[in-house]
């Protein structure tokens, strides 16, 4: 393809790395090199994926027209800048920023620049999200959980950031709909941030959504249950897969679907409930978010996850944080 992307990355840890390789691959992609602080993490990987090793930021940053951001979240408003006021194009790993007014910035540098800003909410990309949108129509409960062993990356920042705020992005996308009430609690176990938290969010649709996230869990589960007025959707988003209850009216039978369907008359109610497993074709999710950007920068396209929607998402888990700490001191105040 004569008309590739020229793109870099920048922050070469586990995530880093495989920004590398995945952008080493795309056709529409031509990978000018990669930068890292710690100057052996880059060499290693430009070595591995066949591309350079750069030792200045900016003079990878001048020589790309698109940028993906893989650096600590702490780092992503100063790191950001730079590049946007360079001129090029940002694909940013979530949580968007640090802070919300560092996030609008990031924004508003995005727009007076006429720049590409996408957010790496990675689950938007799940096939079981993508193959369902169209049958999520009226959620009025969701329930999360997202619960992982213990990793030394993401202790930069609280559970709500690090894990919730991948639930947090889904509720606002599925719902289109504002939090209008927030009730939360967390505990710090082994890191100096929030470990394992739950927040309770009501929507000004009605939705209500119950989110629990830990990085202390000895197993991992990534699930979401939506109920809505004549059916329910649990998506299990490991797999992917997914298991569609739905209330038949009187006489009605289930559709033909993909999958698994099978039917449960409740004979003297009057009530027959469908049950399908849904064929999800599965895919490498990266791959799928980072080919979307690049196809938003060439194509002149609205990217899939916009700074603003990040924003809403970071607003939310910083009252989510807020809430959690001033309920832990509430506690914490009764102990004494």
């Amino acid at each position: 393809m004569a008309n590739k992307l020229r793109t870099g990355v920048i922050g070469i840890g586990h995530l880093g790395r495989a920004h590398v390789k995945i952008l080493s691959k795309i056709e529409s992609c031509e990978l000018v090199g990669c930068y890292d602080v710690v100057q052996e993490k880059a060499e290693m990987a430009a070595l591995e994926h066949g591309t350079k090793a750069f030792s200045d930021q900016q003079s990878l940053i001048d020589q790309c027209k698109a940028i993906s951001l893989v650096v600590p979240t702490t780092e992503h408003y100063r790191c950001g800048r730079d590049i946007l006021e360079s001129g090029r194009h940002l694909f940013i790993e979530k949580p968007v920023t640090r802070k919300s007014e560092e996030a609008q910035k990031l924004i508003e540098l995005a727009r007076a620049n006429g720049l590409k800003l996408q957010v790496g909410h990675i689950e938007r990309f799940n096939p079981a999200i993508r193959s369902l949108r169209d049958k999520i129509t009226y959620p009025s409960f969701i329930e999360a959980h997202r619960l992982s062993p213990f990793n030394f990356r993401g202790l930069d920042v609280a559970v709500i950031f690090d894990l919730m705020i991948h639930d947090i992005d889904l509720c606002l996308y599925l719902t289109k709909s504002k939090v209008i009430d927030i009730q939360a609690s967390a505990v710090n176990v082994v890191s100096e941030k929030m470990d394992i938290a739950n927040a309770r969010l009501t929507f000004e649709s009605g939705c209500v959504a119950n989110l629990t996230a830990s990085r202390i869990s000895p197993k991992g589960m990534r699930k979401l249950r939506i109920f809505q007025p004549k059916g329910y959707i649990s998506i299990d988003f490991s797999d992917p897969s997914a298991e569609i209850y739905n209330l038949l009216d009187k006489g009605e039978e289930p559709s033909a679907t993909s999958g698994f369907s099978t039917a449960i008359d409740f004979g003297d109610a009057g009530k027959k409930i469908s049950i399908n497993k849904p064929s999800i074709e599965k895919y490498d999710m990266l791959t799928a978010e980072l080919s979307s950007f690049i196809d938003a920068v060439q194509k002149d396209r609205p990217v899939e996850v916009s700074g603003k929607e990040a924003l809403e998402a970071l607003e939310v888990a910083a009252r989510i944080e807020e809430t959690a700490n001033r309920s832990l001191g509430e506690l914490q105040a009764k102990l004494k």
